[in-house]
């Protein structure tokens, strides 16, 4: 384990400057390379405490900036039409890559790893997706998932 200091806030409970305890993988991977964290020494902390008020104003400003996006795909439908059997089961699915790129034809950038949908849309019907754009804000696409009815 590998302690490191936080400069955004990542997790409900991880607030900018604190100290918390991650895999070593975690670090070295992920929260350093993309300023999110960096290695909890002395000169960091003290460091860290002096920049707080600009990187938590630096937080609000982007909250405020996600709150706008979360609004605009509350309000947006992604509607496909995939064939399917008699059942509802289609041939194909929908995935993150699906959604992700939707939602960047709409003019909205979202990491794939904010869009919660856990295992691929495999059926026609109406789904809900919640995309997890910040710890403190998280919002729903509605996807609706025709099939065409094909003439034999």
């Amino acid at each position: 384990m590998l302690k490191v200091v936080v400069l955004e806030k990542i997790k409900k409970n991880w607030d900018i400057g604190s100290v918390v305890s991650v895999k070593n993988g975690f670090a070295r991977n992920y929260l350093i390379p993309t300023g999110k964290a960096k290695i909890a020494t002395k000169d960091n902390i003290e460091d860290i405490i002096k920049k707080k008020a600009s990187l938590e104003e630096k937080d609000k400003e982007f909250i405020k900036n996600q709150e706008v996006i979360s609004e605009k795909i509350n309000g947006l439908t992604f509607t496909k039409e995939i064939a399917a059997k008699d059942n509802g089961e289609l041939f194909g699915s929908i995935s993150i890559g699906d959604i992700s790129s939707f939602l960047l034809e709409q003019g909205i950038s979202v990491e794939k790893k904010m869009i919660k949908l856990g295992e691929k849309i495999k059926t026609s019907g109406n789904h809900k997706v919640d995309i997890d754009l910040h710890p403190e804000i998280s919002c729903s696409l509605n996807i609706d998932i025709l099939s065409p009815k094909s003439s034999l």
